[in-house]
């Protein structure tokens, strides 16, 4: 499904990486599906717990402690991380509440932030989705992939 916007990141040489927590590496998967990847595809980190995101990534546990881990500034953290550990040219980051259980009103269920670390140019997304457990990774994936589509 999003093998033309992978293969134009082969194309141009830009290299990608991801730190990934709600989507359990769903983002890896999707991008090692297409041949030739490894050119481009410098990793992904699947930090699902708040210990890992301090100890692989270097999220500082004051920002976690202040935001919560679902939370732009987490997601953001996460994202600059990334780009000083693989200095991939693309390096994104999730973070989210993707369930099964609902959450609160600051991190409901389908509450996602994604950091995305793009050559000198760090932003970052909160989406508010609806589903399932799936439907929401599936929908993070879809969204991670069509912004990826857009960088020129």
């Amino acid at each position: 499904m999003f093998d033309k916007t992978i293969n134009q990141l082969i194309e141009k040489n830009i290299s990608i990486s991801f730190a990934e927590s709600c989507t359990g590496g769903a983002l890896a998967s999707t991008l090692t599906k297409v041949p030739g990847v490894s050119k481009i595809f410098k990793g992904s980190f699947v930090t699902y717990s708040i210990e890992y995101k301090e100890k692989l990534l270097g999220v500082s546990s004051e920002t976690i402690e202040k935001y919560g881990v679902v939370s732009y500034e987490v997601a953001e953290e996460m994202a600059r991380c990334l780009k000083n550990i693989t200095s991939a040219d693309i390096s994104i980051s999730v973070t989210g509440n993707a369930g099964p259980t609902s959450g609160d009103e600051t991190k409901p269920l389908g509450k996602v932030f994604v950091g995305f670390y793009i050559f000198n140019s760090l932003t970052v997304s909160e989406l508010d989705l609806k589903g399932t457990r799936e439907e929401i990774i599936s929908e993070v994936v879809n969204y991670v992939f069509t912004m990826i589509s857009k960088i020129e």
